[in-house]
């Protein structure tokens, strides 16, 4: 017993210490790429990180082995559902899993939106290689749910596998996504040079093939790109706009690279965005021919 007290206790330092260094030494490299606020709302920035890391890095492993489906059990039958739902789909970032969302849906299962998937992929292989893995999950959400298409919900390096496979769905004229959301994704690449992990950590930096090719790509589907005035990684924020490639960009005041996740003004974004009406995506297949993929029923904004 005494043991195994010991080994709680050196793992949970060791969780907590990591934790800090994290934090702390990510916030001093933003420093230098971001406009300068108070001190002490850098320090609650610092300290709201953290604390949210503490309570959901935890759960990890649990989220690797619990079911696909992130709205909270006792809102997946809830009357308050929309007859006309479109499937949402989060897509979680580099060394993470589905666990992030866990605050985010179940803001959105409370507005009505779902039902809602959360995919689980190998984040230390290439994000091309994920991107397929993430089509194929697309195809056995609609086939579960009978759906058309679902939405996309993502953050960091998630936003990036969402863009390949998105591309790759253009070109075979094969569209199941009807919008997309991308938070605190770095489309542009990040800055850090210091040691990544895994295959796709060279993609994830600025000036990657990879993403030299996305900043060529013209968006096919509504796409939002939410990211934070003062992300502690991706950084500076127009690492993180879209708006040329045809996006719509929306900077959020202050929050962390985590923290973020559970802002209620990003759960309001992702809302509106998602109820927006939208109209059928024209796609321009290699050969030229253009056709449209059908969209499903438009949401009325605040039809609840």
């Amino acid at each position: 017993m005494r043991l195994a007290w010991e080994i709680g206790i050196g793992a949970s330092g060791a969780l907590v210490g990591g934790i800090l260094v994290y934090a702390l030494g990510s916030f001093a490299l933003m420093v230098r790429q971001s406009e300068r606020r108070a001190f002490g709302m850098t320090l609650r920035e610092i300290a709201r990180e953290v604390w949210l890391a503490i309570v959901t890095q935890p759960f990890l492993l649990l989220y690797y082995v619990v079911g696909r489906r992130m709205d909270p059990v006792l809102l997946r039958g809830s009357s308050s559902r929309r007859a006309d739902a479109v499937p949402v789909v989060f897509v979680h970032g580099y060394m993470q899993n589905r666990v992030g969302f866990v605050g985010l849906a179940r803001s959105l299962a409370r507005r009505g939106f779902g039902p809602l998937y959360g995919i689980n992929y190998p984040w230390f292989l290439s994000i091309t290689s994920n991107a397929r893995r993430l089509e194929r999950f697309v195809v056995k959400v609609c086939a579960e749910t009978k759906a058309p298409m679902v939405d996309l919900v993502c953050h960091s390096m998630g936003g990036l596998v969402a863009m390949e496979m998105l591309h790759g769905e253009a070109r075979s004229n094969g569209l199941r996504v009807r919008k997309c959301v991308t938070i605190a994704t770095p489309h542009a690449g990040v800055a850090w040079r210091g040691p990544m992990i895994g295959f796709g950590a060279s993609m994830l930096r600025k000036g990657s093939k990879l993403l030299t090719a996305q900043s060529g790509y013209t968006l096919a589907i509504p796409t939002l790109s939410l990211y934070s005035t003062h992300d502690n990684i991706v950084f500076p924020m127009t690492t993180a706009q879209l708006a040329t490639r045809g996006g719509k960009d929306v900077a959020i005041e202050g929050p962390g690279h985590l923290a973020i996740l559970f802002s209620k003004a990003v759960a309001d974004h992702v809302a509106s965005f998602l109820d927006e009406a939208t109209q059928p995506a024209v796609i321009v297949p290699p050969d030229g021919a253009r056709s449209q993929v059908p969209d499903l029923p438009a949401h009325e904004p605040g039809g609840r």
